[in-house]
């Protein structure tokens, strides 16, 4: 019964990530990269690289703010921060016959207070919402989808426990060999290593898409109406949510009242104002947030903020992100927050990364391992799920990370002035991805891994040297996030160039044999 019961879990741990195991890993590399959606978007619009913060931030930010709270509705001021270099201003304006209200974006220098001009780019955004609802469909077919994806991780996560008894001795014992056994070992170590972060990462996802995979109890309460959903929501919170009325008024802001709101901000934020919000419902108020979150339950509408009175200058409230009493809200505050990594600062951030990273090489050498195992059966006999399996694993591992490479050389040799060139970073992305299944199953598969990798290699290491070409103003200018990207780019090189070297020393041991 017990060796019956296991094989039944080897059996569904197998096929419960193999026949999504392409997907998932997609899912896994570009969730990983969202950990750092803000940076990449950043990085894709290289005409704020020289954007530092100074002394004169905060002034300017104040002078910004002033200037355009004359004719905009429900401004938003955002200071530089480890994350971003520039001070952002950000409004919406309603339009005639649209659903949604126009949202624009205006970058200044940090030290001079001069306008940007940076380049329209999908930036990280495209990464991170291609993590969760893919990409060219209706958005909720692709969260369906991820979804599905997503249960059959945590499936494949239970049973690889139940299935692997000695998991936890076998993380100290790796065998550098290129077989089976050696494949098992390199999926077991990622597995183990990070297990907790796995297990949190792909049950918090499914939290996430809960009111779309299980919508039932909210629709027979509340009928699909999400504004009043989320209106109970705040009053658990015990916040109020500062939702623009449909009788919005022209926003105005005397200099001294925001001055004297802003003083009295930072006494309670000392050096931490992170932005502020000049906002108007029944009155005009400002909404001041700190730039370091210090609660695991900050999230979009249940934030650390203090809201005061545009005229009067008095504080009308101060919200704690945890007010709730409320066990189920905590929770699901707790793990969306953990999902997203919004409360991590820098080096928790690296963690998550780190720990993402792990769930890639987790599903690549699952992917493979399925292969190597039946490598010697099919090796004469002719099997086309055997071969199918096989070209896709090249397709999706290796030409997932050429399409982004792509993706990112794209953004600078695309001319600045070229119209929707955000959408012609996509196109690059996809064809670049298509070409390398294209090329997986026409080409030996032993020669195709040793090929793409070479290209992978090739390409990323392209990308500094486009940069120094492209911008030959000193790197020690540059905003650091700069240089980290260049840094990473030329170590993914060096990974893939190794890679590639071992593959091909494979080869010829294998040709002498």
């Amino acid at each position: 019964m017990e060796k019956s019961f296991k094989e039944s879990m080897r059996w569904l741990h197998t096929y419960s990530g193999l026949i999504v195991g392409w997907l998932l890993f997609a899912i896994f590399v570009t969730g990983t990269t969202s950990f750092y959606r803000n940076e990449i978007t950043t990085w894709m619009q290289p005409e704020l690289q020289y954007s530092k913060e100074s002394n004169k931030s905060f002034d300017i930010a104040k002078k910004k703010a002033i200037e355009l709270s004359k004719n905009k509705d429900n401004l938003s001021i955002t200071l530089p921060n480890s994350r971003s270099n520039t001070i952002t201003v950000r409004w919406s304006e309603k339009q005639k016959k649209a659903k949604r209200d126009k949202r624009f974006v205006k970058y200044f220098d940090a030290t001079t207070g001069k306008e940007l001009n940076p380049r329209q780019t999908a930036g990280g955004n495209f990464l991170y919402r291609f993590h969760f609802e893919l990409y060219s469909m209706p958005k909720f077919v692709g969260r369906w989808i991820v979804g599905i994806a997503t249960m059959s991780m945590l499936v494949a996560i239970i049973t690889g426990i139940i299935i692997h008894t000695r998991i936890f001795k076998d993380i100290f014992t790796f065998r550098n060999k290129a077989n089976p056994r050696g494949w098992m070992d390199a999926h077991i170590l990622p597995a183990v290593a990070a297990l907790p972060f796995h297990i949190m990462i792909t049950y918090s996802g499914l939290v996430l898409l809960m009111r779309l995979l299980m919508p039932w109890g909210l629709n027979s309460i509340y009928q699909n109406d999400f504004r009043a959903f989320f209106s109970d929501y705040a009053k658990l919170k015990q916040v109020e949510m500062h939702m623009p009325n449909k009788k919005e008024k022209q926003i105005t802001i005397a200099k001294q009242n925001l001055d004297s709101i802003l003083n009295k901000a930072n006494k309670i934020y000392p050096n931490n104002i992170g932005s502020f919000f000049i906002n108007n419902e029944k009155e005009t108020i400002v909404e001041i947030r700190p730039k370091k979150v210090n609660s695991i339950f900050n999230l979009r509408f249940d934030k650390d903020s203090l809201v005061f009175d545009a005229k009067t200058t008095k504080l009308i409230e101060k919200n704690n992100a945890l007010k709730s009493t409320s066990i189920v809200s905590n929770t699901h505050a707790s793990l969306e927050a953990l999902h997203r990594a919004r409360f991590a600062d820098s080096i928790i951030r690296f963690i998550f990364f780190i720990a993402g990273v792990s769930g890639i090489v987790l599903a690549a050498t699952g992917l493979i391992l399925w292969i190597e195992k039946r490598k010697k059966k099919y090796s004469k006999k002719k099997s086309y799920g055997f071969y199918l399996v096989d070209k896709l694993n090249i397709g999706t591992i290796a030409g997932l990370f050429m399409a982004i490479s792509a993706y990112f050389i794209a953004n600078r040799i695309i001319s600045i002035d070229t119209l929707n060139r955000e959408h012609i970073e996509i196109k690059v992305f996809f064809i670049v991805w298509l070409l390398s299944y294209i090329h997986a199953f026409i080409t030996n598969s032993k020669k195709a891994w040793v090929e793409q990798f070479i290209v992978i290699s090739i390409l990323y290491i392209s990308i500094p040297i486009i940069n120094i070409l492209m911008y030959k103003r000193s790197i020690l200018l540059r905003d650091s996030i700069y240089n980290y990207f260049d840094l990473f780019f030329i170590f993914c090189s060096f990974t893939f160039a190794i890679g590639s070297y071992f593959l091909i020393k494979k080869s010829k041991k294998e040709v002498s044999k």
